[in-house]
C-alpha cells in the first residue's frame, strides 16, 4: 500500500510539473506535434474562436471538436492525448500558431551576453495566452534567453498593439477601434489604453525618425490649411517633396507671417541639403518673404519661387491639397485638438506615418520613405518593424 501510495503521489507530482508555464524545450516536446498543429492552423475552418481564452479545434481524424481553453497559467486541450499525458497536443499548437504571427516572433537575435548573433540558436518556444515566444540559447556563452521586442512585457501581443496603431491613423476613433478589437479578437481593451499606446509608440518613431535624410528632388511644394484646435482655427504648414511625397517639415502655429514660413522652410533646407531649389506655392506673400530672407541670409543656395499657381495649372500644388484631405480625414473623426502642444504632437505623428507607413498607389504601393531612400520595412508588418528598429537605436 506504501509502495502503491508513493507511486500515485510521483504520478500526480509529474503531472503537476507539465502544467507548468515555463519554457519548454525541443526535447520535451516532439517536433511532429508542433508540425501537425502548423497543419491545423493552415488549413481553413478548423479553428473556431470562441473568445480570447477559448477555442475549437476540429479533429484530423473524426468530426468531433475539441475545446483549448486558457486555464491560468498553461493551454488546456479535452483531447485523450492531453488529458492523459498533459502534454502539449496539436489542437494547443494549433492555436498558438493561429494567434501568433511566426514571421514577426523568430526575428534574428543577438545574445544579451556576448552580444553575438552568429552563435545564437532556437531552443523551442515559451508558450503563453497570446501565443508562441521564440526562445534562443547562444552556443558560445550558452546564455538562454527569449525574443527581446519592444513589445516585451505588454499584456496585448504585437499583433493587436500595431493594429490599433494603424486602424488609429486610417481614420477610426479610439472607442470605435476599441469596439473593434472586442469584437474580432475578444480583448476588452480600454480606448485610453490605445491612446496611450500611441503616445508610447510614435514618440519613439518621431525620435528615431529624425536621422533619416531623404534624397529628394529639387522641386518642392509649401501650403497650409486650417486645423480646429480647442475651438480655434491654426495654421498646419507642409513641405513636401515633388517626386517622393515625403514630408520634409511640418508645423502647427497661430500665425501665418513671413517668420512661420522661413522657419517651415529652414526645418526642410536641414532636413535634405540642396543648393538649387524650385518652391512651388499659393499666392500667400509670406512665403516671397521668407524666401528673400533666405537668400539674404545664405548667398549659396539658390531658389526658384512659382507663387499663386492654381490647381488647373502645370505647376500646381495637388499633391498638398491632396494630403490635406487625408489629414482632415483623421481630424474630422477627433472633432478637433486639445491644444497647440498636442496639435504638434499630432502633426508629428501623422507625418511619420505619412512618411514611412503608409503606401501610396502614385508611388506602385510604396512608401515616401521607401521612394527617398531612407528606411525600408523587412517585414510585411510595418509597424512592427519600425518600431523593433527604432527601439534598438534608442537603447
Amino acid at each position: 500500500m506504501k509502495l502503491l501510495h508513493h507511486r500515485r503521489a510521483t504520478c500526480h507530482h509529474r503531472n503537476t510539473k507539465s502544467h507548468s508555464s515555463g519554457p519548454v524545450s525541443t526535447k520535451q516536446v516532439p517536433s511532429i506535434t508542433e508540425f501537425r498543429g502548423t497543419q491545423i492552423a493552415s488549413a481553413p475552418g478548423q479553428i473556431r474562436r470562441l473568445d480570447a481564452w477559448r477555442y475549437k479545434v476540429r479533429s484530423q481524424s473524426t468530426s468531433a471538436w475539441y475545446n483549448v481553453i486558457w486555464h491560468k497559467k498553461f493551454w488546456k486541450c479535452d483531447c485523450p492525448f492531453n488529458r492523459i499525458t498533459h502534454q502539449t497536443c496539436k489542437h494547443i499548437y494549433a492555436v498558438l500558431h493561429r494567434i501568433t504571427d511566426i514571421e514577426i516572433e523568430t526575428s534574428p537575435e543577438a545574445c544579451p551576453e556576448c552580444h553575438r548573433q552568429e552563435q545564437v540558436v532556437r531552443r523551442g518556444y515559451y508558450k503563453s495566452r497570446s501565443g508562441l515566444i521564440q526562445r534562443y540559447q547562444c552556443k558560445q556563452c550558452h546564455k538562454k534567453f527569449t525574443a527581446r521586442t519592444s513589445f516585451r512585457g505588454m499584456k496585448y501581443s504585437a499583433n493587436i498593439v500595431t493594429t490599433t496603431l494603424d486602424l488609429f491613423f486610417k481614420g477610426v476613433s479610439l472607442r470605435s477601434l476599441a469596439d473593434h478589437i472586442n469584437q474580432f479578437y475578444g480583448y476588452h481593451i480600454s480606448h485610453v489604453t490605445v491612446y496611450r499606446w500611441i503616445r508610447k509608440f510614435l514618440q519613439i518613431i518621431v525620435q528615431y525618425a529624425q536621422r533619416f535624410r531623404p534624397t529628394v528632388s529639387h522641386k518642392w511644394h509649401v501650403d497650409e490649411t486650417k486645423l480646429r484646435v480647442n475651438g480655434k482655427l491654426r495654421n498646419f504648414w507642409n513641405l513636401m517633396d515633388h517626386k517622393t511625397r515625403y514630408l520634409l517639415a511640418i508645423q502647427v502655429t497661430s500665425g501665418r507671417s513671413a517668420h512661420e514660413a522661413k522657419a517651415l522652410l529652414s526645418n526642410g533646407l536641414r532636413r535634405a541639403d540642396t543648393e538649387e531649389l524650385v518652391l512651388i506655392s499659393d499666392g500667400l506673400a509670406s512665403y516671397r518673404r521668407a524666401t528673400n530672407n533666405l537668400l539674404m541670409e545664405d548667398s549659396d543656395i539658390r531658389i526658384k519661387h512659382i507663387a499663386d499657381s492654381g490647381l488647373s495649372k502645370r505647376q500646381s500644388n495637388n499633391r498638398l491639397e491632396r494630403f490635406h484631405g487625408t489629414v482632415k480625414e483623421r481630424t474630422k473623426t477627433m472633432r478637433g485638438l486639445d491644444s497647440d502642444e498636442s496639435s504638434q504632437v499630432f502633426a508629428e505623428n501623422f507625418a511619420a506615418y505619412y512618411n514611412y507607413l503608409r503606401p501610396h498607389t502614385a508611388l506602385n504601393g510604396k512608401t515616401p520613405g521607401q521612394v527617398a531612400k531612407v528606411w525600408r520595412s523587412p517585414n510585411r508588418n510595418r509597424w512592427f518593424s519600425l518600431i523593433e528598429e527604432a527601439s534598438s537605436a534608442k537603447s
